[in-house]
């Protein structure tokens, strides 16, 4: 496979290696690595550091690689956002994957085509590999278009990662403009991405992805979004930085799917404002993240996983 591959790791070499044996089999002729340094608070970590270092070493298949290696321990937004930096400092498109995200047979194909197809299409922003729609086909293709730019695989160009900004200095404009009112239809999702927002921009929230997010809104680009879900998460643990509950993941019905030999586009290019509506209501959750209903996702969580929701409580109180 000749499009470039980033790989964004950290302290998880279980992880990275299943990836890498992913890998293996599709054998991308350019590997790119970013990973982030050890924390000075952690005992655990130069070890792990250094043990993810040597699965690299070790790649098997002929393949030019490169990489970036932090010292220091930069955190994910810094970390990540630098490292999508430096990748298309020298590449004009190309896949990124985190460590813990393993993909199908099928996403690298997927993403290939999708790559040449929509490369000069400068309202397309991202091509995913995740589809959060539980099993709901959405139009007539093997892919429909998402305002949402879920990033658990997926793959862009530097025509569109050049409109990534960190500091997020266009935030207070788009909030109060006609196009953020325009985007969500939904009350509680435009109240919901405006906290979100207002909290990654003050960086109380350390989060690469929401502000990737915001910035592909705020040029109004699209999501490529395939209609079988590609990508499986395995960092759903105790050390992952934002996902922890195992049981999500199986309630989100993640496993890999592969596709269609030959992949069918679909009709309508438009954004489908009822497949993003799904995704805010049962992805993120929707009416959930408000009170009173907010007690109620509390409730199934420490009903059906006590021991995430004692994990997420310490974690949310460091």
């Amino acid at each position: 496979m000749n499009i470039p591959v980033l790989i964004l790791a950290f302290n998880r070499p279980k992880e990275t290696n299943i990836l890498i044996e992913k890998l293996k089999k599709i054998k991308p002729s350019k590997l790119y690595v970013g990973q982030d340094g050890p924390r000075e608070d952690s005992k655990d970590d130069k070890k792990l550091c250094d043990d993810v270092q040597k699965i690299f070493e070790n790649i098997s298949w002929n393949c030019t690689i490169k990489k970036k290696l932090n010292k220091k321990n930069l955190g994910c937004r810094e970390s990540v956002s630098t490292a999508i930096n430096w990748f298309f400092e020298n590449e004009e498109k190309g896949i990124i994957l985190e460590d813990d995200c393993i993909p199908s047979n099928s996403f690298f194909k997927f993403c290939q085509k999708m790559l040449v197809k929509y490369e000069k299409s400068n309202e397309v922003f991202v091509i995913s590999g995740s589809n959060f729609q539980n099993n709901n086909f959405i139009g007539n293709g093997d892919y429909y278009f998402s305002k949402y730019a879920h990033c658990w695989g997926w793959a862009t160009w530097k025509r569109a990662w050049k409109y990534f900004d960190n500091n997020m200095e266009f935030w207070n404009t788009l909030k109060n403009s006609t196009s953020w009112n325009n985007l969500h239809d939904n009350k509680l999702e435009n109240k919901y991405w405006k906290k979100i927002f207002d909290k990654v921009k003050e960086k109380k929230i350390d989060s690469w992805a929401y502000v990737w997010l915001a910035s592909v809104w705020n040029y109004t680009g699209s999501t490529i979004t395939p209609n079988k879900n590609l990508i499986l998460n395995i960092g759903f643990n105790k050390n992952a930085t934002n996902t922890i509950n195992s049981s999500e993941l199986k309630e989100n019905n993640f496993e890999f799917s592969e596709l269609d030999s030959e992949i069918k586009d679909p009709y309508d290019k438009m954004i489908n404002k009822k497949a993003d509506e799904f995704v805010f209501n049962n992805h993120f959750n929707g009416k959930f993240n408000f009170w009173p209903w907010r007690i109620f996702y509390i409730l199934k969580i420490l009903l059906n996983d006590p021991k995430t929701f004692w994990l997420r409580l310490k974690k949310n109180a460091k």
